[in-house]
């Protein structure tokens, strides 16, 4: 079935010691996403958590000093309803993949070579993280809405 996924993204953070600062004050069972970003905005990692608070004292892919920015995101879409196959949430799960897929960040391993099973749409919003609610402008090559149609094998991105 086709999903359509809003994330809501909050950084940027200079350092990894004011991301996780960040990260502790996120409630358990969130479904978070984060980005670890090298020079020129590149992306270099994209992970998921439902366990923000405790997810980032030993991540190595984050602690890669190639990294120098985070961002963190939050599934508000409404989520996926139906039995769950995992005991993460199938709307996170979807929006990883196609966020790496599109992205094809370097530290990811996997989910970089193949694309989603099915047509997906995320939409991301950039927000102050001071406040939570201060739009600020989106990422230089990172596109408001990616969309994947399985039917054609294609990608689509709406700058």
């Amino acid at each position: 079935m086709p999903k359509a996924i809003i994330v809501d993204w909050y950084g940027p953070f200079e350092s990894p010691k004011d991301f996780r600062k960040e990260m502790r004050l996120w409630q358990s069972g969130c479904r978070a996403l984060y980005m670890g970003l090298g020079r020129g905005n590149v992306i270099n990692y994209i992970g998921l958590t439902t366990e923000p608070a405790t997810r980032f004292y030993n991540h190595a892919k984050l602690r890669s000093l190639e990294n120098l920015r985070f961002y963190c995101g939050e599934v508000v879409s409404q989520a996926v309803a139906g039995r769950r196959t995992s005991t993460c949430p199938p709307d996170l799960k979807i929006a990883e993949h196609a966020l790496i897929a599109f992205f094809q960040p370097k530290l990811n391993a996997r989910l970089t070579e193949s694309d989603p099973d099915d047509c997906v749409v995320v939409y991301s919003r950039f927000f102050d993280p001071r406040d939570g609610e201060t739009p600020r402008a989106r990422l230089r090559k990172f596109p408001p809405v990616i969309a994947y149609n399985s039917w054609a094998e294609e990608w689509e991105d709406f700058t």
